[in-house]
């Protein structure tokens, strides 16, 4: 029997929506030809709008509400030659282009990032002809960050990322399936081998019912002492191979664990990498830091430990119900007496749990996002005398996460006596009712056709019993960690699930080789989709020619930074390199051909020699010693203990600002890049190592087409051209000696402002 599974997926693509839209949309097309969905919650102006995107085989199209119906636009594949995400802080943005035109945008919060960034991809394909690729699967309903839940309607906690209510756990840990695939050979032998173990259980517990009728004579015949140590040789082989098989059986499960927490840990890390700026300024660092290490760990614990044990309890539960039915089927039933009593609790429990896990992470993501705040931020926090507020910010939460963690102990503990009490009821029941039946066949021979209650009946019913009851204590605490386990598991795929929205498409070409020639078209860049920070900027850089950008702050110098370095993408217009576009060019080569010194130089902990070289690895220890004297830091270098096998401490703390940027400035020397990015590299220094630096500098950018950042405007004099920004506009261009004297213009007032300022400091 074949299933149509294009059928089937268009279904789950358009069955939560409005039956009037559907309605609608089945006017224009077939909802068979539907490939994506997804909602646009702004209008054109930024303000909030309902609306919805339609995917099809043949175009996309947009639905507003009218009049009480469902208004939808149409463009075919034909008429769209490109399909764009241009991401803001908070708003992205749908904007699509034909014949060099622009066709039509469509604004949406960030909740709807993820679905809006999904059909962008497969509209991307569509345009380019190629085969539907494998993108991720859908999310479970509910997994996007909302006021409500768009399936039930229930306000989503602020404690919660996802909706508590429609969260299909079993189908988010059906998920790591994916990562158990490449081990299905050791999944399958660890279950075999867990199989052996249990088996070989059951019989021992059932071999004491012969051992005590027939070989000490419980039954009524004379005690056999070769039948007695028969079994007991028989229980003892099994002891012995229950015992090896399931030291495979950890060895191997351990080993399966490790290597898929290994697996999600390098997967869901190298997707972060691949996620866009705008991303991490909406993640706290505490939490992604526990998603890849304190989430993976939990998953290993799951699979190693928890999983393995759940199935096997659920087969040892099956296989001793069986044997006390097959030993007396009146005691059997009234084992099951409290079974309703034990189920109803663990599904009380059950949410309990399930929610209170999800407030435990919320509030252990705040925490440990106070640690990865403050410790940065360590010198900030002395110099301000702020250790007793950071103290107390961190108890706060400490505390909270505290109490929070104290009402599920009280929960899981509260459950575990309960439970054991009803087994307690049911095992004296056994033995006030069995124990009769044995007196009184004993006395009384039982009636013909009705089975004798003997001593080995009773006490092999006993010892199943309790095993009866093991998997159910078992399973009712295993919920806690499938809780835990699925809570982790959602959180790692959320960050897999999420689209970067600055990637590299198909056919994308690699700079081997820049002259370096910078245009931009008319470029306009918004961070919120509503406030343009850039507006129309034209630019042209010529290969080798080196321009000063100033201008008053918020001009959107960083920001044109940004865009050429493709941190973002523009919102109108086009930043080429070499006559291509920059979205065109592989993301990864493209920004190896571009070199950056920061203001703040980041170095990473390691020798000073791994810093230098972090460009470029495998570089020679001659290469990074000449990159280091061009940059005028090879002379401090050597002066330390160790030279260039210094250890920096953690961002480069243990050095002075001025040292942090001349190594800066050899790695970037030896990356050896076409095009410089200069973000007020002297900005933060003493004017001897400035002059240090800016000596080093020169050195860098002969060659090299370079953009530079300066607040000095004295560092700017060498520069070819200056660029002036004001407000997201270019203001003016030229020369630092045509500029300086201009009458009402903006660097002349800023360099007014600096010999002001200057004076006054002298004076001071």
């Amino acid at each position: 029997m074949t299933v149509d599974t294009s059928q089937n997926k268009t279904e789950r693509t358009i069955d939560h929506l409005p039956p009037a839209l559907r309605q609608a949309i089945a006017q224009h097309v077939s909802l068979e030809s539907v490939r994506e969905v997804s909602p646009q919650d702004l209008d054109a102006s930024g303000k909030y709008a309902e609306g919805y995107l339609v995917l099809t085989d043949e175009g996309l199209g947009h639905f507003h509400p009218l009049e009480g119906g469902w208004q939808g636009q149409w463009r075919g594949l034909s008429q769209i030659s490109q399909a764009v995400i241009v991401e803001g802080l908070g708003m992205g943005l749908l904007r699509l282009s034909g014949d060099g035109k622009a066709l039509a945008e469509y604004r949406f919060t960030l909740r709807h990032a993820k679905s809006v960034a999904r059909l962008q991809r497969r509209l991307e394909r569509q345009i380019e002809g190629k085969q539907e690729e494998d993108l991720p699967p859908e999310p479970p309903k509910g997994d996007e960050k909302k006021v409500r839940c768009d399936k039930c309607g229930k306000v989503i906690p602020d404690w919660s990322e996802v909706c508590p209510a429609c969260l299909n756990r079993r189908k988010v840990l059906s998920r790591l399936l994916d990562f158990v695939k490449p081990y299905r050979f050791n999944a399958l032998l660890g279950f075999v081998l867990m199989l052996s173990v249990t088996g070989a259980m059951l019989l021992r517990m059932y071999f004491n019912k012969p051992m005590f009728d027939e070989g000490l004579g419980t039954a009524g015949g004379k005690p056999d002492y070769a039948i007695l140590l028969t079994y007991i040789l028989i229980m003892g082989a099994m002891m012995v191979a229950g015992a090896v098989a399931g030291g495979f059986k950890e060895r191997i499960m351990g080993q399966l664990a490790s290597r898929m927490g290994r697996d999600i840990r390098d997967k869901t890390y190298a997707h972060l990498h691949k996620l866009s700026l705008s991303y991490f300024s909406k993640k706290p660092t505490g939490s992604l830091v526990t998603r890849i290490t304190s989430d993976s760990d939990r998953i290993w614990d799951f699979v190693a430990f928890t999983a393995i044990e759940s199935a096997n309890s659920l087969v040892l539960l099956g296989g001793i119900c069986a044997l006390m039915f097959v030993l007396s089927w009146q005691l059997a039933l009234i084992v099951l007496i409290p079974i309703p009593i034990m189920l109803a609790l663990t599904l009380y429990f059950h949410h309990k749990l399930h929610r209170g896990f999800d407030r435990l992470f919320h509030k252990w993501s705040s925490l440990t996002s106070v640690v990865a705040d403050a410790l940065p931020g360590v010198r900030v926090i002395k110099a301000f005398s702020q250790e007793k507020r950071e103290v107390s910010r961190f108890g706060d939460k400490n505390r909270d996460y505290y109490e929070d963690e104290v009402g599920m102990i009280s929960i899981w503990t509260l459950f575990g006596p309960v439970v054991a009490f009803c087994t307690q009821v049911a095992w004296l029941l056994v033995w006030i009712v069995g124990g009769y039946w044995a007196v009184r066949d004993f006395y009384h021979p039982p009636l013909a056709g009705q089975e004798k209650m003997t001593v080995g009946t009773l006490i092999a019913f006993q010892a199943l019993m309790w095993q009866f009851f093991g998997p159910i204590h078992t399973i009712a605490h295993i919920d806690r960690m499938f809780n835990r386990a699925a809570t982790s598991v959602q959180r790692i795929f959320e960050i897999l699930d999420t689209e970067p929205v600055i990637f590299s498409k198909s056919g994308a070409a690699s700079p081997h080789a820049l002259e370096g020639k910078i245009e931009l078209r008319n470029v306009s860049f918004s961070y919120d989709g509503v406030r343009k920070v850039l507006r129309n900027v034209s630019l042209t850089i010529q290969p080798g020619e080196m321009i000063g950008l100033a201008g008053p702050s918020g001009g959107g110098k960083s920001t044109l930074i940004n865009l050429i370095c493709r941190f973002y993408d523009v919102l109108e217009g086009q930043i080429l390199i070499d006559g291509l576009d920059v979205r065109d060019y592989e993301v990864e080569a493209m920004r190896r051909r571009i070199g950056v010194v920061l203001q703040e130089p980041f170095l990473f902990h390691g020798t000073v020699a791994r810093n230098v070289a972090y460009g470029h690895p495998e570089a020679s220890l001659e290469q990074i010693i000449a990159a280091a004297k061009a940059a005028n830091a090879h002379d401090f270098i050597v002066g330390f203990p160790d030279g260039y096998d210094t250890m920096v401490g953690e961002r480069g703390q243990s050095l002075s600002g001025g040292e942090r940027q001349r190594i800066s400035i050899a790695r970037a020397i030896l990356n050896n890049p076409k095009i410089l990015v200069l973000d007020e590299a002297t900005s933060s220094v003493d004017t001897e190592t400035e002059k240090l630096i800016q000596e080093a500098l020169d050195r860098l950018v002969a060659d090299r087409t370079t953009i530079a950042i300066a607040h000095r405007l004295s560092t700017l004099r060498k520069a070819d051209r200056l660029v002036i920004l004001d407000k997201g506009e270019i203001v003016e261009q030229g020369t630092h000696d045509e500029l300086k004297d201009k009458e009402g213009g903006t660097y002349a007032k800023l360099i007014n402002m600096q010999s002001q300022m200057q004076s006054i400091m002298a004076i001071g």
